[in-house]
C-alpha cells in the first residue's frame, strides 16, 4: 500500500523525521524478521481464492489478504466490498494460511450486513459465508496461531470445513457474532468437524484469555449444527471466557440445531467462566448430541464456573464432570478430578404460595469453613437449568454442611421442576458442580 508523504519545506525536519521512521523499521525488523507499518487495512472485493498473490483494488482474495498482514507486522484490518447483493460465498479450495500477525477480520463490513440487536436469539445479518467443502481432508476454516494474539473474527458464515470453524492457539484473541456450523440463515446445519485430522467441530480453543462471545447481544456467536462439539477449550486454553453464544440452536435461540457431540468440552484446562457472573452474557446450551457441559482431566480441569446459563434438552447432562454421568457426593467433598469433583446441592423442598412466591429449600457438603454459590434453574425435566431464577451464598460449617433458603426471583408454577448447583468461591475461579436431582415445585 501506498501512503502519501508530506512535504516540508525544512530539509532538516523531514531528515529528522524519516531517521526516526527508519530508526524504528530497522528495530522491527531486527525484532520479528519483517517489514514495520502502522496497522493497515485491506479490502477482500473477490470471491476467489488463491487471486495474483497481492492484495489491491483490482483484486483482492481472502487468501491473499491474509497473507499479505502475515508478512507484515502489526495490528490490521480486513474489510470486505465484493461487488452485488446477498451473500457471497469464498470456498477455498485448500486450507486458508493460518493468522500469524494480529488482525481482525470483520465481515460486517460487506454492504449490506448488520449485527444482532435482540436480546433473545439473533437477527444478524451475515453477507460473508466461509465454505470448506472444498477445502480437503483435515482443513480447518480460520486458524489463530500461537503468534496471533489480539485477532478478532466477526461477521462470518463458516461452514462445511473438515476441521473446526476456527481454531485458536494463541491468547487474548476473540470470536464475536459469527455463524459457525450453519448456513447464512442460521436455520439449517452446515457443521465443521468430524474429520480424521484435528478435534472440534465450531470452534476449537488451545491458548489462554481467548473471548468467545460477550455479554453484549452484538457480540453473540451462534454455534450450532457442527459435526462435533460446539465449542472445545483444549489442555492449554485457560482463563477463556465463553458468553452470550447460542449452542446447539437455531438462530432463534428456541428450535433445535444441535451440535453431533457436546455443547461445550473441557479438557483439563483451567479457570475458564463459561456464562456470566451477573445479570447478561448467559449462553443458550440446547439439543446437543452429548452432555451441555462436559469438563474432563487430562491435566487439572478445575476453577471452571457455569453460570446463570440456560442449559436444555441435551442428549446427556446439563453439566458432566468426568464424562462418566452421575457424579455422587462424597462425604466432605476429598475427592478429586475434573472441577475437583465439586459436590451438588441437595433440594428438600420447593414450595410456591398463592400470591406467586416460590421458595426453595436444601443443603449442600463439601469442603468445611468454605463459601459456596448456590444458583437455581427451573427445568422441565432431567439434571439440567433451562431458566435462571436465583443465587445465594452459604458457607458451610467445621462438619461441611450449610443449609440454605432462598426465596427466588422468579415464580416457577406448581408441577414444574427445579435444580441447582454449587460453585466454590475463591477470587475469580471456582468449581461448579453438576446439576442436582431435580425436585417438583409444590404449591404451599
Amino acid at each position: 500500500m501506498n501512503g502519501s508523504k508530506t512535504h516540508r519545506s525544512a530539509r532538516s525536519a523531514k531528515a529528522l523525521v524519516l531517521g526516526f521512521m527508519l530508526a524504528a523499521l530497522m528495530s522491527t525488523m531486527l525484532a520479528t524478521g519483517k517489514p514495520a507499518q502502522a496497522g493497515m487495512t485491506f479490502t477482500v472485493n473477490s470471491t476467489g481464492d488463491a487471486g495474483t498473490g497481492g492484495c489491491n483494488s483490482t483484486e483482492c482474495t481472502l487468501r491473499e489478504a491474509i497473507g499479505v498482514t502475515n508478512r507484515v507486522s502489526g495490528a490490521h484490518t480486513i474489510r470486505f466490498n465484493i461487488p452485488g447483493s446477498g451473500v457471497k460465498t469464498i470456498k477455498p479450495t485448500s486450507e486458508l494460511p493460518a493468522i500469524t500477525e494480529a488482525v481482525t477480520i470483520d465481515g460486517y463490513t460487506q454492504p449490506g450486513s448488520s449485527p444482532n440487536t435482540l436480546a433473545t436469539g439473533t437477527n444478524a445479518q451475515i453477507n460473508i459465508e466461509l465454505d470448506g467443502s472444498g477445502a480437503g481432508s483435515g482443513a480447518g476454516g480460520l486458524t489463530m496461531s500461537t503468534t496471533a494474539s489480539d485477532s478478532v473474527v466477526r461477521g462470518l458464515v463458516i461452514n462445511r470445513f473438515d476441521g473446526p470453524g476456527v481454531q485458536i492457539d494463541g491468547n487474548s484473541n476473540i470470536v464475536e457474532g459469527n455463524f459457525i456450523g450453519t448456513d447464512a440463515s442460521g436455520t439449517n446445519a452446515l457443521g465443521n468437524g468430524g474429520g480424521t485430522a484435528r478435534l472440534g467441530g465450531g470452534v476449537f480453543v488451545d491458548g489462554d484469555s481467548n473471548a468467545i462471545g460477550s455479554n453484549l447481544p452484538s457480540q453473540r456467536n451462534l454455534v450450532s449444527g457442527n459435526d462435533d462439539d460446539g465449542v472445545t477449550l483444549e489442555v492449554s486454553a485457560d482463563a477463556n471466557t465463553v458468553l452470550g453464544n447460542l449452542i446447539g440452536t437455531k438462530k432463534d435461540g428456541k428450535g433445535n440445531l444441535g451440535n453431533e457431540g457436546d455443547g461445550l468440552l473441557v479438557v483439563g484446562s483451567t479457570s475458564n467462566l463459561i456464562g456470566p457472573t451477573d445479570a447478561g452474557g448467559a449462553n443458550t446450551i440446547a439439543f446437543n448430541g452429548g452432555d451441555g457441559v462436559r469438563i474432563v482431566s487430562f491435566g487439572l480441569a478445575t476453577g471452571n464456573r457455569v453460570l446463570r446459563n440456560s442449559i436444555f434438552s441435551n442428549a446427556g447432562l446439563g453439566i458432566d464432570l468426568g464424562g462418566d454421568g452421575l457424579t455422587p457426593n462424597d462425604p466432605g467433598d476429598t475427592d478429586t478430578g475434573p472441577n475437583n469433583l465439586q459436590n451438588k446441592p441437595v433440594l428438600s423442598s420447593a414450595t410456591t404460595s398463592s400470591g406467586g412466591t416460590t421458595i426453595v429449600k436444601g443443603k449442600l457438603n463439601s469442603a468445611p469453613n468454605k463459601v459456596f454459590e448456590i444458583h437455581l434453574y427451573s427445568n422441565p425435566s432431567g439434571n439440567e437449568g433451562k431458566k435462571f431464577i436465583g443465587v445465594t451464598n452459604v458457607a458451610t460449617d467445621a462438619s461441611g454442611n450449610a443449609a440454605f433458603t432462598l426465596s427466588t426471583a422468579q415464580t416457577v408454577a406448581a408441577g414444574q421442576r427445579v435444580t441447582a448447583t454449587a460453585t466454590s468461591v475463591n477470587g475469580n475461579v471456582g468449581d461448579t458442580s453438576e446439576f442436582s436431582a431435580p425436585k417438583s415445585v409444590v404449591a404451599s
